[in-house]
């Protein structure tokens, strides 16, 4: 079994949780999610994850860490990562998109997808990068970068590219569409406003956590 099995295998798994989410319980999505990862893990061609792959093309090494993450929020009910984190890695995800793949699409002369083939000064920028996020503490934007960069040092999946260990198009647009929800999510739990004091951050805190609990039963 190969790493790009095992990440689509936890994409398929994450999916599965979300569609069921609503209609088993949390025991019945437990079983249910290690009958579609072992259905998902299995050889070719009876396995599903070789088909979806043949038909989707791979997940980045993101997509497999956000997998978990939203696996263990559909069976914990909560994330174990504060949401300002996810917040700061879908928004990162997002702007690397808006500028990767409309110039690797012919926007521009430059190509940044040549850039993922090795090449050392990019692959610095991203490790500096990553140490900015955690100096900033923005820790899960660090893991993803480091990560990625690990990944590919040690030729884990079939690409040879480090931006498919980054973000792949389905990341992406499940990146925009968690923000937006989120962003949603927010407006609603926002309390009216009163007293402008100390209790802004207070509020703050109050609205996330009422988000959270929204995120949990949806």
């Amino acid at each position: 079994m190969t790493l790009d099995i095992l990440v689509c295998a936890l994409v398929l798994v994450a999916v599965q949780l979300r569609i069921s989410a609503s209609l088993l319980s949390v025991r019945g999505r437990i079983i249910l999610s290690v009958v579609v990862f072992v259905w998902a893990v299995l050889p070719f061609p009876w396995g599903l994850a070789p088909w979806v792959i043949s038909y989707l093309a791979g997940f980045s090494i993101t997509s497999g860490l956000l997998a978990i993450l939203a696996i263990q929020h559909r069976i914990a009910g909560h994330y174990w990562l504060p949401l300002k984190q996810l917040r700061g890695a879908c928004l990162m995800l997002v702007l690397m998109a808006l500028w990767f793949y409309p110039m690797s699409m012919g926007s521009s002369y430059a190509d940044p997808y040549a850039l993922g083939f090795g090449n050392f000064g990019f692959s610095t920028a991203l490790l500096l990068l990553g140490l900015l996020a955690w100096v900033l503490r923005a820790y899960a934007t660090c893991l993803i970068l480091v990560a990625a960069e690990l990944a590919f040092g040690a030729d884990l999946l079939v690409s040879d590219n480090l931006w498919d260990y980054l973000i792949d198009p389905w990341l992406v647009l499940w990146a925009a569409g968690w923000m937006i929800r989120d962003r949603l999510l927010q407006a609603r739990a926002m309390p009216a406003p009163q007293q402008p004091s100390a209790s802004g951050n207070q509020s703050r805190e109050s609205a996330d956590n009422a988000l959270a609990a929204r995120s949990s039963k949806s």
